[in-house]
């Protein structure tokens, strides 16, 4: 599923409409039908629409969302939140067609008062669309207060009005949806918080727009959901020996940070790499080593105190590794700066950072931007900050697009992790992660990713499509745990390790 802008949107419309010829009419009827269709599907005990519309395309549609509504045998009431001379194209055309069935219109500028019963009645918000900025000016601010008063269910077409199509601040007052019918494809803020909060529950639906157009749009973000990870999950073979699902080094921990080792190198055993190497301090050795009994272990040196000893002349055994990662617990050191810059430097394989991993990356920019090896980076809002310089609402507020341009800037993978959490090749595309949890808002859970991402990124079919799966697997396994009844307060990272298999066997499922 594509993700794009209310700019990249409208070029979509623009295309199919003026290029290929689609009429625009029609082009709305498809959507209004689609949307229709899916509000009839989500609440079949409903018998009573009351449509607020707009005089523009997202009033259009809802128009024919009435009609369509009514043909199915529903009564429906249009309160048009504008005079019917003030409505043109697309819209004026179908709401002249809705007025020629016979439905009732009021058309105006107050805000409309229903007199329907609410028991059985959904509200239809068909005011404003994606190409609209700014606060809500009158009679949409009071309609969205109105609206948000009511006690019934409230559906957004498309998107809730007043709320901001791309990466920009919520201005104010926003229609509260329990539902939002997005036509064809999701803009940047379905997947943004605080602005996702608004859409309530997100339905999808394709509206017929021809292929055609979809490849003439360049734009290069999408959706990962089950199906992207069904079909890119490699199956393995009879004949597979551990060698085939990659041979991996994890480097994490301090002698007071042992968990998080263990918990990386557990996650990563479950997401099904073929051999691990755990390297930790060697008085954390034989707290991970209980708990992770499938790793081999190289300790690392360390001084009289407990501190990790200076790795520059450790002998790491990375050249014969698929891949490496490193940082979960590692601390903040000097000893964790010369074994980042020597990571940049070394490692032949595709490498991981994250946590105390990224810590030094602001001074060693230098070897990034010169590595010719993968780099993939996973980073929270905090960590992004740092580096970057900014705080963690501008990250958040921004987060499509201080991705793209920090990973084309070091040509690295970022796994911007969060609620949706982004991924970003170096050339710039972007992967938004549909599954995820409260849950996951839990010290560890970093370190089961960061485990994950080395083990699935080793087994393909592409790096680009492992990091993917690995986000989504990871989400997953919060999900299920959920469903089955485990607490998003009392949910911990080894909870998500249990669910990892379920998560994966999950998968596997849909590709039969």
């Amino acid at each position: 599923m594509q993700v794009v802008t209310s700019k990249e949107m409208q070029q979509l419309d623009q295309y199919t409409i003026e290029t290929l010829g689609m009429k625009e009419e029609l082009l709305m009827e498809n959507a209004g039908r689609a949307a229709a269709g899916d509000i009839y599907d989500m609440y079949p005990e409903a018998h009573t629409a009351v449509i607020f519309a707009g005089k523009g395309n997202n009033g259009g549609d809802g128009f024919v969302i009435g009609r369509t509504l009514s043909s199915l045998g529903w009564n429906v009431y249009v309160y048009l939140l504008a005079e019917e001379d003030a409505l043109s194209g697309g819209a004026l055309y179908h709401k002249d067609l809705y007025r020629a069935c016979g439905l009732p219109l009021t058309a105006g500028t107050g805000v409309p008062e229903p007199e329907s019963p609410e028991e059985g009645i959904i509200y239809i918000d068909a005011m404003l669309g994606t190409g609209i900025h700014g606060e809500l000016k009158e009679p949409f601010y009071s309609a969205a207060k109105w609206l948000n008063s009511v006690t019934a269910p409230v559906v957004a077409v498309d998107i809730p009005t007043g709320v901001p199509a791309n990466e920009e601040e919520l201005p104010g007052m926003a229609v509260n949806a329990d539902a939002t019918v997005i036509l064809e494809a999701p803009t940047l803020s379905t997947y943004l918080y605080p602005a996702s909060h608004y859409y309530g529950e997100i339905r999808i639906v394709p509206i017929g727009v021809p292929r055609a157009s979809w490849n003439a749009l360049d734009q290069k973000r999408q959706t990962w959901d089950l199906t992207d990870a069904a079909k890119s999950l490699p199956e393995r073979t009879q004949e597979s020996h551990k060698g085939d699902n990659g041979k991996g080094l994890l480097i994490a921990g301090a002698y007071n940070m042992p968990g998080a080792p263990a918990i990386a190198s557990n996650a990563c055993l479950h997401a099904g790499i073929g051999l691990l190497t755990t390297s930790v301090p060697a008085s954390a050795l034989s707290a991970v080593a209980s708990h992770v009994l499938e790793a081999t272990y190289f300790p690392l040196p360390e001084t009289e105190d407990g501190q990790v000893a200076d790795l520059q002349e450790t002998p790491f055994p990375w050249d014969g590794m698929d891949g490496v990662a490193a940082g979960s617990g590692l601390g903040r050191t000097e000893s964790t700066r010369v074994l980042t810059k020597r990571l940049l430097t070394e490692t032949q394989t595709p490498l991981v950072l994250d946590a105390d991993g990224l810590y030094f990356l602001p001074e060693l920019e230098a070897e990034m931007a010169n590595r010719e090896h993968p780099l993939i980076l996973t980073p929270h809002p905090g960590e992004m900050g740092r580096l970057t310089g900014l705080s963690p609402k501008e990250i958040n507020a921004e987060r499509f697009t201080v991705s793209r341009e920090y990973a084309r800037k070091f040509s690295c993978y970022l796994v911007l992790k969060g609620p949706n959490t982004i991924i970003t090749t170096p050339e710039g595309r972007q992967y938004v992660s549909t599954s995820g949890s409260s849950a996951l808002a839990k010290g560890g859970s970093g370190d089961a990713l960061t485990g994950i991402v080395l083990a699935m990124m080793l087994q393909g079919p592409t790096l680009e499509e492992g990091v993917c799966n690995a986000v989504y697997a990871h989400g997953l396994a919060a999900e299920i745990a959920i469903r089955e009844g485990i607490s998003d307060y009392s949910f911990t990272a080894s909870n998500l390790i249990d669910y990892l298999p379920k998560a994966l066997a999950f998968i596997q499922a849909q590709k039969k």
